[in-house]
């Protein structure tokens, strides 16, 4: 007897360990990802290496148009009507110009053109003004759309503030690397307010933007280490016809003050986006974040206050942050493919299961409002940490937790509330315990619902935001063989004993298990 139960503790030891392993690794993963991300991008810091003291300043007051074909410091002052800058130096040269209360509008044309240089820096003193015409002339190549266009790498510093209309297309374009140190600019574009292809690498700087098109964007999808937008610090405050931010390959965000308000997705990369800190507020019609491939977020506060998603890719993990997401369809969703627009959805219609999608939540702070399902993938759902809350669906064709491979609690706690008709259960694989509760009545919002122990402690508490008949809630709290009560309003609803990792209890359970053949039944939901 001895030996069999020597046997079995043997087994479960190894299971337990197995266990661990995964949730290392999934956490791991997503940390190995975000440095070889942040490792891989290619940031020119060029304007740095420069000796500005080896070159003359030059005093220009604008009347008339300008052109520079040697390398130095131009100082330009003064109003120039009907007129532009132009620099044309050998390609291993550098020019700076400092715009002090300058202002230049241009209608047949840009304000400010760099066709060759190494490296365009641009100093802002005071208040500047830069404005280009409606339409351009013959005399421009076809790819020079915008306010300030540069073909050298571009770098913006200086504490002064920059006012810019972009009549034409684009505000800014930076055909190579592009740039800001500081300064405060405000931009109107009738398509993107800021292009840079190589990159968009911003060190700090206060952005106001209005644009028909893309806030932010980076574009260069064939240099390895290129592509991406870099945001360390700074205020953002968007609102554009398409997307906020947008890249081709990666976005990272360590910090600043995020206000974005977007017609498509607020922050979208075709790759990878990393999130380690910042205020981030979004307000979208599309996608709040979205990645084609992979999400991560550890650390900030995040709120989406409007979304028909609120994150999304095909690998989504979230290590830490405060993260509150309001949404007219999923939270937060696992799902493979690359974006389409609310009205014509990737996966909007057949559910096919994808081991390749992998939602884990190792930490942080997660609350979900949502329409549709609130933690959706089309793989595995992963709760290795930190605190979730969902207050999901009233209709019975989505679910508050919904998943097409498996839902596996091991660390932190769950509360997921909604309609019972396609509610999910956590696996039995989990090694955290978990309970599946069908309640007899429909609750209605502002539901006070608490999880009690025997001696009256509170293991779980929230207030529903929803009329809700389903929870689903997980918590290292839940002891196997002990007897817990559910209040609703401060009145004993349901009482239950942790009889294994996973108890159902309440009439009428239709919850659906997750994993193995039982997905068939859901492949025709979303």
């Amino acid at each position: 007897m001895r030996r069999r139960n020597l046997g079995w503790a043997v087994i479960i030891v190894l299971i337990i360990g197995i266990l661990i392993t995964t949730i290392v690794l999934n956490s791991s993963h997503q940390n190995d990802t975000l440095s070889k991300v942040a490792n891989s991008i290619n940031i020119d810091n060029g304007d740095q290496k420069i000796n500005w003291s080896r070159y003359q300043t030059t005093e220009i007051n604008l009347t008339t148009s300008v052109e520079i074909t040697k390398p130095g410091i131009y100082h330009l002052t003064g109003n120039l009507n009907e007129g532009s800058v132009s620099v044309k130096v050998n390609e291993d040269e550098p020019v700076k110009l400092i715009l002090e209360n300058a202002s230049i509008t241009n209608s047949s044309g840009p304000a400010i053109t760099c066709y060759s240089g190494d490296d365009l820096v641009i100093e802002l003193v005071g208040e500047n003004y830069l404005s280009d015409g409606e339409s351009y002339s013959e005399t421009y190549d076809t790819d020079i759309t915008g306010t300030i266009y540069s073909k050298a790498d571009l770098t913006f510093e200086g504490d002064g503030s920059l006012t810019l209309d972009a009549n034409y297309q684009d505000g800014i374009i930076g055909k190579d690397d592009l740039k800001f140190s500081s300064g405060t600019y405000d931009i109107a574009a009738k398509d993107d307010a800021i292009r840079g292809k190589d990159s968009v690498y911003i060190v700090n700087g206060n952005f106001t933007i209005l644009a028909n098109a893309d806030g932010i964007k980076s574009t260069n999808e064939l240099d390895q280490g290129k592509g991406f937008v870099l945001i360390e610090n700074g205020n953002f405050n968007f609102t554009t016809a398409a997307k906020g931010i947008k890249s081709i390959n990666s976005i990272l965000i360590y910090g600043g003050n995020f206000a974005l308000e977007s017609t498509d997705d607020s922050i979208h990369s075709d790759n990878f986006v990393g999130i380690l800190g910042g205020d981030i507020n979004i307000a979208s019609g599309d996608d709040g974040i979205h990645a084609n491939r992979e999400l991560s977020i550890s650390g900030g506060n995040i709120t989406i206050s409007k979304a028909y998603e609120g994150l999304e890719a095909q690998i989504v993990t979230i290590n830490g942050g405060e993260i509150s997401l309001t949404t007219n369809d999923d939270g937060i969703n696992a799902g493979g493919g690359a974006d389409s627009s609310a009205n014509n959805r990737v996966g909007a219609g057949v559910f096919d299961a994808d081991e390749n999608c992998t939602l884990s939540i190792n930490g942080g702070n997660i609350y979900v409002n949502s329409a549709g399902d609130g933690i959706d993938s089309n793989g595995w759902v992963y709760f290795n940490g930190g605190n979730v809350i969902v207050d999901g669906p009233t209709n019975n064709g989505n679910g508050a937790l919904d998943s097409g491979m498996g839902i596996v609690a091991n660390g932190g706690t769950v509360l997921a509330i909604g309609a019972s008709g396609m509610a999910e259960s956590l696996s039995s694989t989990s090694t955290v315990n978990n309970v599946s509760i069908f309640l007899s009545e429909t609750q209605s919002s502002k539901t006070l619902i608490e999880i009690k122990d025997s001696a009256g402690d509170v293991i779980i508490e929230h207030t529903s935001a929803k009329s809700f008949n389903h929870l689903a809630a997980a918590s290292i709290d839940f002891k196997l063989g002990e007897t817990y009560t559910l209040y609703l309003n401060d009145e004993p609803a349901q009482t239950f004993t942790i009889s294994s990792t996973t108890t159902a209890v309440g009439g009428n359970q239709q919850t659906m298990p997750t994993g193995g053949s039982n997905q068939q039944t859901m492949r025709n939901r979303r």
